[in-house]
């Protein structure tokens, strides 16, 4: 069964880059600069998630700690989507990744689907059938996570949280609209327009 509203942890380029990713070509004018991302680990369907889920997870990225890492793509290539990637083997990524799924299995959040797929970012999700090809790198230090709910089919991303990576090898920041009590989520919403 596909998922309605997969969760995600992922990181987003900052609008130098997301400028610099929407000039190219091959990249889907249709689709909002800001829904441009790096999936980190895919969580599970919100959609189908029991209601303690969402703020148990939340709780288990307040106390992740992580420093800042890069990423840098160079090339472009198709497979299903057009997808910025690199052949470089982004070991403070995946080791990122690897970070982030101990601790989230640690702090016994919920995990279903829990794949950390290899870093990229997909420009057009219909695919263009041309030839991979190299193009100069586009990168950025990641320097926040952020826990968005994918709506699918509508273009829109929901945010429940986002966390500065510190140097210090700590998280700050906080969820969107979470109350001590836990009594309310409230949603950010980043909506194609």
């Amino acid at each position: 069964m596909r998922a309605r509203n997969p969760l995600y942890v992922m990181a987003k380029p900052p609008p130098e880059v997301q400028a610099a990713i929407a000039a190219l070509p091959r990249n889907d004018p249709g689709r909002g600069p800001e829904l441009l991302h790096v999936t980190l680990i895919s969580l599970y369907d919100l959609h189908r998630a029991p209601p303690e889920w969402l703020p148990a997870t939340i709780a288990a990225l307040g106390s992740f700690a992580a420093a800042p890492f890069p990423l840098r793509f160079d090339r472009i290539e198709n497979r299903k989507a057009v997808t910025l990637r690199t052949r470089d083997p982004l070991a403070e990524a995946r080791a990122f990744q690897k970070a982030l799924v101990d601790h989230l299995l640690r702090e016994k959040a919920p995990i279903m689907d829990g794949t950390t797929p290899e870093p990229h970012i997909t420009i057009n999700y219909r695919g263009d059938r041309l030839n991979a090809q190299k193009m100069p790198p586009i990168g950025w230090t990641v320097d926040e996570i952020i826990l968005t709910e994918s709506i699918v089919g509508k273009t829109t991303h929901v945010e429940h949280g986002r966390w500065r990576l510190r140097g210090g090898g700590g998280l700050t920041g906080a969820a969107l609209g979470w109350k001590a009590d836990g009594a309310s989520l409230q949603r950010g919403y980043v909506q194609e327009s």
